[in-house]
């Protein structure tokens, strides 16, 4: 009797230990977060979320009453890790993953505080990126507010402008703290501008790398931004070494400020031939995301008209990067919002094309009276109209075909969905792209 009573008395002495650990190991986090200027990043106003300032009064205000046991209190310290707080911390869930909260915080129960850390998967936390033209504040927050869901904004911001690194552009301080204020991510672009002549020179050298490292780290931390978007196009295959070390030192510098990077990759010409200026693999090791170009599969000028992005094509190209080393979790699909309008001669060549946005092209077809067909193949509409004596081919990149993309965001398990760029779309298609590429297929 005297060894069982013994036993139980180790037990719950043992239990008692791990709760006054797990709840001074509660305390160090709350005084650590105490004051902090950093928020929780949640999801956007349209959703009911709210934005917490992590003080000691934020701790309270989840705790539950009475307190949790040991076990429930790792899972809100899970919940912490998930919420994006403090990198510091040592979890194994990705803190890139976000969760919902609802508006009215006195009326969350603990279980419910739990269930979503449990029910949190990767479809609620698969990004929802989209480009701007520019990062001017007008131009953010007008896009914040056309696009509920959110989670990242990628304003164009800076072109490397000289063989010493030297950038041009600005991304105005204000207009990111209005982004982290309404719960988005700002990842600035950092492109090239189609050099390739002179990407190659300051790729061909190292000290001119480091210097345009430094640039771009300066700027980032100046600014206070999450991450940078870089999109470095037209390079050669003998690119593909300096290339590669330039995006390895680059994310090195940046993930020491806590900042993202994400790579743009144009699909392979070749599917599986992955010999270019691009090495996926490597380049998929170094950064936090690639976002793959899944449009101009046609492009404006070419001879030979056809889609912007049709079905098969987007999907043979998401395969390719997939077979060729880039993990599906950091493998985000780039999507876009607008199509070409061809004018045909003879023989349907290319005689001429328009870029159009997503609700331009509803006008153009409205006002044509053009009949649209529904291309299973391609999944995509089609449509054809005379209009001053000149044939005009569209295939149409809408609703509809969106959806079939971002259906395959999901199947594959990819990390998110990119748009180029917020203010060319119609409203349901957004929110429909949104619903989409956060839901969950088997």
């Amino acid at each position: 009797m005297r060894k069982v009573l013994f036993a139980h008395l180790i037990e719950q002495l043992s239990t008692r230990i791990l709760f006054i650990a797990t709840t001074i190991l509660g305390l160090i986090v709350a005084i650590s977060l105490y004051g902090s200027s950093q928020f929780f990043q949640l999801a956007s106003a349209s959703e009911a979320a709210i934005s917490i300032m992590l003080t000691d009064n934020a701790i309270t205000q989840i705790a539950p009453s009475p307190l949790p046991s040991p076990v429930n209190m790792a899972y809100a310290f899970s919940w912490l890790s998930l919420a994006g707080v403090n990198p510091n911390l040592h979890f194994t869930l990705p803190i890139s993953k976000k969760i919902v909260f609802p508006t009215s915080l006195p009326t969350i129960s603990w279980n419910s505080l739990i269930q979503k850390v449990l029910t949190s998967g990767a479809a609620s936390s698969r990004l929802t990126i989209g480009w701007t033209i520019d990062s001017s504040e007008q131009t953010i927050s007008n896009a914040i507010a056309a696009s509920p869901g959110l989670r990242v904004i990628a304003p164009k911001s800076f072109d490397v402008d000289g063989l010493d690194g030297a950038l041009s552009g600005s991304i105005s301080r204000s207009a990111v703290a209005y982004a982290h204020q309404h719960g988005v991510q700002v990842w600035a672009v950092v492109d090239n501008g189609f050099n390739g002549p002179l990407s190659h020179q300051i790729l061909a050298y190292r000290d001119q790398q480091n210097m345009l490292i430094t640039h771009i780290v300066q700027e980032a931390v100046n600014a206070h931004i999450n991450g940078i978007n870089l999109d470095f196009e037209g390079l050669l295959p003998e690119d593909r070494w300096n290339f590669t070390d330039f995006v390895q030192k680059l994310a090195t510098a940046l993930h020491a400020h806590h900042m993202d990077l994400s790579v743009d990759l144009p699909p392979d010409i070749v599917p599986d031939d992955n010999t270019g200026a691009y090495n996926h693999s490597a380049l998929a090791k170094a950064a936090n995301y690639i976002i793959l170009m899944g449009y101009d599969e046609y492009w404006g000028g070419e001879q030979i008209a056809g889609p912007t992005a049709s079905y098969p094509w987007v999907k043979q190209s998401i395969n390719d990067m997939l077979n060729t080393g880039v993990p599906s979790s950091k493998l985000i699909l780039g999507l876009p919002f607008y199509t070409q309008d061809w004018t045909v001669g003879k023989n349907d060549s290319a005689l001429a094309s328009e870029a159009l946005s997503l609700w331009q092209t509803r006008t153009l077809l409205a006002s044509t009276h053009a009949k649209e067909t529904w291309n299973a193949k391609l999944g995509l509409h089609v449509a054809s109209f005379v209009q001053n004596g000149v044939k005009h081919e569209i295939w149409i990149e809408d609703k509809r075909s969106l959806l079939l993309f971002a259906d395959l965001v999901s199947e594959q398990h990819l990390a998110g969905a990119a748009a180029w760029y917020l203010g060319l779309e119609t409203k349901t298609t957004w929110e429909a792209l949104v619903d989409t590429v956060r839901s969950t297929i088997a």
